[in-house]
């Protein structure tokens, strides 16, 4: 019998929705994705962020970001980039400026001197309904008795179609604070900072209720395949950018 992880996490819990096996791949097996552009822009841009919201009011100025922006690449992503994109001067030029605009488009959609949060890049380690919930929040704060969470994009803004399903991860870790420090979570925001678009939602008991059916329902279906060692394909338009793609039996050739 296979053994299933000790934790979820909203990207886990998405990554089994899309695909079980490719759950099996990468949360059973430990098969390693490799990284892509878009997840290092992402943590580019969050160490950004995390570093020019730790720092003082006063200090949290379009100047102090560049500087911020200046240290951490040199510290840490010059050189993850530069192995990534085979150190290419154009496409380094381009990943820095693409994700400097970013930044840009955090000043525009917001004061952050005027912003004041009470966590940043908060680790979450907490039982929802006997699940064991692990990840980490990118900005929390406070409005009297109720809370409000925030979440960084850098990919596009999705069609409003799909928007609805971008709020579960904020929501499940909402029902994690909630019961943590017993305070209403009032709102969720999705900062599409590649665009400048921020969404938002105003949650409710019953969006909790339904995050909390969610988790307990997919542990359950991941501890099922686990008994039996069967985690099946779900073929869909998303296996063109699946990298367990060469190695998946339903893309196999015969």
């Amino acid at each position: 019998m296979l053994i299933a992880p000790p934790h979820l996490s909203p990207s886990s819990i998405a990554t089994f929705q899309q695909c079980p096996l490719k759950f099996k791949f990468s949360r059973i097996d430990g098969l390693v994705e490799p990284p892509t552009e878009a997840t290092l822009r992402g943590n580019f841009v969050h160490s950004i962020f995390e570093s020019l919201y730790g720092s003082p009011s006063d200090q949290r100025t379009i100047e102090h970001a560049r500087e911020i922006s200046r240290q951490v690449w040199e510290e840490e992503y010059k050189e993850r980039a530069s192995v990534l994109l085979r150190r290419d001067e154009a496409a380094l030029r381009e990943f820095r400026w693409t994700s400097w605009w970013c930044v840009e488009n955090l000043f525009a959609m917001e004061t952050p001197s005027e912003i004041e949060l009470d966590g940043i890049e908060t680790p979450l380690d907490w039982f929802l309904s006997g699940v064991k919930i692990k990840g980490f929040i990118d900005r929390w704060q406070r409005d009297g008795d109720s809370i409000t969470i925030g979440d960084y994009k850098t990919g596009k803004v999705p069609n409003p179609r799909y928007q609805e399903n971008k709020f579960f991860q904020l929501l499940l870790y909402g029902a994690v604070l909630k019961e943590q420090l017993d305070l209403d979570v009032k709102r969720v925001e999705l900062l599409f900072v590649r665009d400048g678009v921020k969404l938002s939602h105003d949650a409710t008991p019953a969006d909790f209720e339904s995050v909390i059916e969610t988790v307990v329902s997919v542990k359950s279906e991941i501890d099922a395949r686990c008994e039996s060692g069967e985690f099946e394909t779900n073929r869909s338009r998303l296996c063109d950018w699946c990298s367990f793609k060469p190695i998946c039996p339903a893309w196999s050739k015969k």
